[in-house]
């Protein structure tokens, strides 16, 4: 159902506070994580630095999701990394269809309205264009706390009678038995 779980950051700690998500699921389903920074083609930041990042996130995540690790999943969790150039949105949404993940989790800013559509957003445009599921978190609120409480315990799944939105319940069928949601 989720073997491979795509989890973009971008530096912030914004980006981050939807990783405990990621690590719950990872944990609890046995799914491999592969974390993807997109930065900008001519940078002038240096390579080592975004290497250096993207492995203490590697580390945090695979901390984190062995945590969870479920008993019927008995084995360690794969976590790794890759640093891409572009427009973030783009090379997310090509990422993910050329490896063939299960699902992307990444955390949204919260905008609405005017400065959504003003401002734009990587994780809207993300949600309509990759062609796996996308499970979007909420960064401005989140909890502190996350990581020491079972988090994926009620989902809100809202249906239009259309086949296109009923597609998600096999998927949160399948979360939820896994999660005892």
């Amino acid at each position: 159902m989720c073997e491979k779980i795509l989890f973009p950051l971008d530096g912030s700690e914004l980006a981050e506070v939807a990783l405990p998500y990621a690590e719950e699921l990872a944990g609890r389903l046995g799914s491999e994580v592969t974390l993807v920074y997109v930065r900008e083609p001519d940078g002038d930041q240096s390579p080592h630095m975004y290497q250096c990042y993207m492995r203490d996130m590697v580390e945090t995540t695979k901390h984190g999701a062995e945590k969870n690790l479920g008993k019927l999943v008995a084995k360690e969790i794969k976590v790794d990394s890759v640093i891409l150039a572009g427009d973030p949105a783009e090379q997310i949404v090509e990422y993910a269809d050329k490896k063939h993940f299960n699902l992307i989790v990444m955390a949204t800013h919260g905008r609405s309205g005017i400065r959504r559509w003003a401002v734009g957003s990587v994780a809207d445009k993300v949600a309509r264009a990759a062609s796996c599921p996308v499970a979007l978190i909420r960064g401005k609120g989140a909890r502190p706390d996350v990581r020491e409480k079972g988090i994926l315990t009620r989902a809100l799944v809202p249906l239009d009678g259309s086949k296109e939105s009923e597609t998600v319940i096999p998927y949160i069928e399948g979360l939820a038995s896994k999660h005892k949601a």
